[in-house]
């Protein structure tokens, strides 16, 4: 049986540590994470399914990630436990835009004309615009459902902060590495690093649909409605920011009229870890002693870590699948 440990916690993490499991049931598989859900940069994001300030070498893996995981998001909308449902919208721009290589995954795709976002945008100057139903997934709900499964089938949790892959290289036959922002430290990564992120949770029952444009976003969860954003790259700042909560709220107050007199629930701050190019790929370390372990990285999601798990996931399982003894 092959020993196989997941360093992280967050969606990426236990979802690779899920989808291993659920291709190798006779594997011993181990999560490492010194901090779990609700307590990670997962928890912070809205769970839009919309590909956001990621960026990856292969074009044609990308989009075959971006519909594995949509594909996988649409079929948990029907459980009650696992905090997904589908919503439309608008996403709008001040330039001209192309239609994006995700137009054929997302529902109901469509280019907005000229008169509609005069109509529904009348205060902004937008050159361009599209409607398109996507799918939310909200990661403390998600993370919580999956944890139950990975337990269930046998899987085991272990808190502690590794500080060099040589320490679960002797114990472990693999290693998959979803440390996030972390990477930078425990692999010495100088590519990864933070974009932060700061939103408002709200109540607003009568939002009805999202809204997205180049500075700010109002998204939909099952209690809420998510308001963000910053986007400020190389920021390691994790406290809440009066005077961009109160920008942030005032500024989409002035796209979306109807979040006037939104009640606040909470503030909250995460750091989205971006690299230059997602890095899921497969390398070998060989100890003093000549035993050898495979390590799989999966992390540089940036912002798309809910777009991405899944499908990173499943990559990760097929570049498992080369190891001729699991």
């Amino acid at each position: 049986m092959s020993n196989i440990v997941v360093i992280g916690a967050g969606i990426v993490g236990i979802s690779s540590a899920l989808a291993v499991q659920r291709k190798y049931p006779h594997a011993k598989v181990t999560i490492v994470a010194d901090q779990f859900s609700p307590n990670l940069t997962s928890d912070v994001a809205a769970g839009f399914w919309w590909p956001y300030l990621v960026k990856f070498h292969n074009p044609d893996l990308l989009n075959r990630i971006c519909r594995d995981t949509f594909d996988y998001i649409s079929s948990l909308v029907e459980r009650e436990d696992a905090g997904a449902m589908w919503q439309s919208g608008h996403e709008v721009s001040r330039e001209e835009t192309e239609i994006p290589f995700w137009s054929p995954i997302v529902r109901e795709y469509r280019r907005l004309s000229p008169s509609e976002l005069a109509d529904r945008f009348p205060h902004q100057e937008y050159k361009s615009g599209q409607f398109f139903t996507t799918l939310a997934l909200e990661p403390t709900i998600y993370i919580s459902y999956a944890t139950r499964e990975f337990i269930t089938k046998g899987g085991l949790i272990r808190q502690g902060k590794v500080k060099n892959l040589n320490e679960l290289a002797g114990e472990f036959d693999v290693i998959i590495n979803c440390c996030g922002i972390g990477a930078r430290e425990l692999v010495g990564d100088e590519e990864v690093s933070p974009i932060r992120g700061q939103i408002i949770r709200v109540r607003a029952p009568r939002v009805k649909h999202f809204f997205c444009d180049q500075d700010y976003y109002c998204l939909l969860n099952s209690n809420c409605v998510i308001l963000g954003g910053t986007h400020d790259e190389g920021e390691w700042d994790m406290e809440v920011n009066e005077e961009t909560a109160k920008r942030i709220m005032d500024e989409n107050v002035k796209r979306m009229p109807v979040l006037k007199g939104a009640e606040v629930i909470s503030h909250h701050v995460g750091l989205r870890p971006f690299r230059t190019s997602l890095r899921i790929e497969k390398e070998t370390i060989r100890n003093e002693k000549g035993k050898e372990t495979t390590i799989i990285h999966n992390y540089g999601h940036g912002g798309s870590g809910i777009t991405l798990f899944w499908g990173c996931a499943l990559h990760v399982v097929e570049l498992l699948d080369e190891r001729s003894h699991l």
